[in-house]
């Protein structure tokens, strides 16, 4: 149908100009003129009046495919990114846990070690003053041992993770020799705790443990860096 409105409009047209130049007598019938409109109106309307050829059924429908392959495209890039996102949300929330984890156990054995460190001092105290008897059962007025007497100026014992610290009760009533000897004397006992619990290398029983030495929250000595069973004094 598309050819046959070409067709005419082809016709029309070269009979119009046939007779505008070749048949000028004909000018002035008017139904001349009107049956050859009439045909080349005709003809641009048999033209008009037809469907999408097959070129623009597929131009369309590669166009339609086009879009709907970007939407899928567009829809699956946004579904992996919420993908991705929930996992990397949810393996940070497992890091986090693994690290609280971690960091409770840490703090768990940290306590068990210094309750140890605190019960051995509280013996220690004890036979300095003659309230435990040798196997560590309280009395009055038991034996006293003063080999025990440096546990009396120590308030308490800790292991961190920077070594031991050792807080003295009255640190200004001591010498620095006598404070050397509170000092070591807390170092040996703590350090032969961390040993059995196996938070220190024979090696480092050996060589010591660096430890400092607090009045309240003051720092007042430190072991040398060298050498760590011995000290050396701020004040």
């Amino acid at each position: 149908m598309e050819k046959v409105g070409i067709l005419l409009v082809s016709i029309v047209l070269a009979a119009l100009i046939v007779w505008k130049f070749v048949l000028p007598d004909y000018h002035k019938k008017k139904y001349v003129r009107m049956v050859l409109w009439s045909i080349l109106a005709l003809g641009f309307v048999s033209a008009g009046i037809q469907g999408p050829t097959p070129a623009d059924k597929k131009a369309a429908s590669s166009s339609s495919a086009q879009s709907s392959s970007k939407a899928k495209s567009s829809s699956a890039k946004e579904s992996s990114t919420k993908t991705s996102s929930a996992s990397s949300s949810n393996a940070k929330s497992s890091s986090k846990k693994e690290s609280s984890t971690k960091t409770s156990s840490s703090k768990k054995k940290s306590d068990s070690i210094n309750d140890k460190l605190m019960k051995s001092l509280t013996e220690d105290q004890g036979w300095a003053n003659g309230t435990l008897d040798k196997d560590g059962n309280p009395v009055q007025n038991g034996e006293k041992f003063p080999q025990f007497n440096w546990a009396t100026h120590v308030q308490k014992i800790l292991w961190k993770d920077n070594g031991i610290e050792v807080y003295i009760y009255d640190a200004d009533n001591l010498t620095e020799s006598q404070l050397t000897t509170v000092a070591q004397s807390a170092q040996s006992e703590a350090t032969a705790i961390l040993l059995t619990e196996e938070k220190i290398s024979d090696n480092e029983s050996t060589q010591g443990v660096h430890t400092t030495v607090y009045s309240g929250n003051e720092v007042i000595g430190h072991s040398k860096v060298f050498s760590p069973k011995e000290f050396k004094w701020t004040n």
